[in-house]
């Protein structure tokens, strides 16, 4: 590959014979190269592309602007989530979350913090993405001696997020927020109360989350058996109503309507999960 830029030592925007732009990385990879010169493939650690000429572009002007060991943590942090996650993450990881823990830490050494309101909802429906977001602040604190609440690690965590699902960070705000809309809506069903100890609340969290995510990408299913959602409606009329509470306010805050089966199997994983007092 050919170099077009050398964005530090150990960061090299390059192109293949395909005339691809790709950014390259590894240990003193750049350095003494310059535009033009062929690029040493034994060197390369690791390779990605970015989806738009827009994004490359943003891309090296953030890391030619950023510390070299900073880029090199937050490529660390990319490879962890990779490995834990089991997912292919979008490229544009590279750059935003990047761009986030690095100003994260400017802003960390000049006084400022701030709170995530979302830090339980992140926990709750997204534990793999914090637990990585963990992993990230204890990686920061050892290398660079900088030390985050763990609203930072929720923060990271929703980066991830964005990354699996390919959605924008307001996109993902967005979701978490509505997330968080409906554990408050089921505060006000005093006597369905959820059981974080009960075997079925993780099926609960992820159930939820995919029907947020679903109602908002408007993938909503066919119909199926009217007579399961009959059924669930004469066996468990107080979780059939708080379901429909949900589903309605779903429905409106995403414009989109979601099958009657979408309300009965929510329903029903609410009374495997709540406790009835």
């Amino acid at each position: 590959m050919q170099v077009l830029k050398c964005i530090n030592n150990n960061v090299v925007s390059c192109r293949d014979e395909n005339g691809r732009e790709w950014i390259a990385m590894g240990r003193g990879l750049g350095f003494a190269l310059r535009a033009g010169d062929e690029l040493d493939d034994t060197k390369v650690e690791k390779r990605f592309r970015m989806e738009t000429p827009d994004d490359a572009r943003r891309l090296t002007d953030l890391f030619s602007t950023l510390p070299a060991q900073q880029i090199e943590l937050c490529s660390v942090i990319v490879d962890r989530a990779t490995q834990d996650l089991g997912r292919k993450l979008s490229p544009s990881v590279y750059l935003t979350l990047t761009d986030h823990i690095c100003f994260a830490i400017d802003r960390l050494r000049s006084g400022t913090t701030f709170q995530n309101t979302l830090l339980a909802e992140v926990r709750t429906f997204y534990p793999r993405e914090y637990t990585v977001g963990k992993y990230a602040l204890e990686l920061l604190a050892r290398e660079l001696d900088v030390h985050f609440p763990d609203d930072e690690a929720a923060s990271i965590a929703l980066h991830l997020v964005n990354a699996e699902y390919e959605n924008s960070i307001s996109d993902t705000l967005r979701i978490t927020q509505t997330l968080h809309d409906i554990l408050t809506t089921l505060e006000g069903w005093p006597h369905l109360r959820l059981d974080t100890e009960s075997r079925f609340y993780d099926e609960f969290t992820v159930q939820l989350k995919f029907l947020v995510l679903r109602a908002f990408a408007g993938d909503i299913p066919p119909r199926g058996d009217e007579r399961f959602v009959a059924s669930v409606r004469q066996c468990y009329p107080d979780e059939f109503r708080c379901a429909q509470q949900i589903v309605e306010g779903l429905e409106r805050r995403t414009r989109n309507t979601l099958a009657p089966e979408e309300q009965a199997y929510l329903a029903a994983i609410l009374h495997r999960t709540c406790r009835l007092v």
